[in-house]
């Protein structure tokens, strides 16, 4: 079952790679609707908590700022920001400053370490937030990167453990209308595609191994 569902993601990665070779030759209606092929939504509800992974190209902090929003419409009861250092200085102080400036107490919004890359960063994520007992967690995440987000947190899969919801959130270094006109949307579309092929791999991967297993 799961070689067949890894299967068909990379078939499907395939032939998005191969429609966005072929769409830079194409009409803009058809550009368009690839990249909103790498966009997922949850259907939203009132969560234990709002998660909000670290995104060096969200200069503006539009994500954060979208936390707070959230925040204050009760839909997550903490924030929870993925920390990083900035010239050897935690965003985290940052990120307090501007929870100040918005009349959120410094507490409501705190911190997570996380090492590694990829998979292996989000499983510590959905670990440590299944050891806090949190029932549900709503994802921040640039539009064009919550495809992947998706895949990586398993949302909407009720396992026993915490459901993490992906909430999709347009940020102003991602032009989704003409990503193909702009540098840097070409660039964090090129990305999407490099992270989306590589996890449709690894689930390939993981498939081939479960079936050779007699034990699984």
């Amino acid at each position: 079952m799961a070689k067949g569902k890894a299967g068909c993601g990379c078939l499907i990665f395939i032939l998005i790679v191969i429609m966005v070779l072929t769409g830079l030759f194409m009409h803009p209606l058809t550009l368009k609707f690839l990249g909103n092929r790498f966009s997922y939504e949850d259907k939203a509800s009132p969560s234990d908590a709002i998660f909000v992974p670290r995104f060096p190209e969200d200069k503006e902090g539009e994500l954060y700022v979208e936390a707070f929003r959230d925040y204050w419409a009760g839909k997550g009861k903490i924030i929870w920001v993925e920390d990083d250092k900035i010239f050897g200085i935690s965003i985290i102080e940052m990120i307090h400053r501007m929870a100040r400036s918005r009349n959120i107490k410094e507490d409501a919004v705190r911190q997570m370490d996380l090492e590694g890359e990829g998979q292996a960063k989000a499983a510590k994520a959905r670990e440590r937030f299944h050891h806090l007992k949190y029932r549900t967690v709503i994802v921040l995440v640039p539009e064009y990167a919550s495809r992947r987000f998706h895949l990586l947190y398993n949302s909407s899969q009720n396992d026993g453990k915490t459901v993490f919801l992906v909430k999709p959130v347009s940020v102003s270094s991602f032009k989704r209308d003409s990503w193909w006109k702009d540098a840097a949307s070409r660039s964090l579309m090129c990305h999407e595609v490099v992270s989306l092929g590589s996890l449709y791999l690894r689930r390939l991967e993981y498939g081939k191994e479960e079936k050779n297993d007699p034990e699984k």
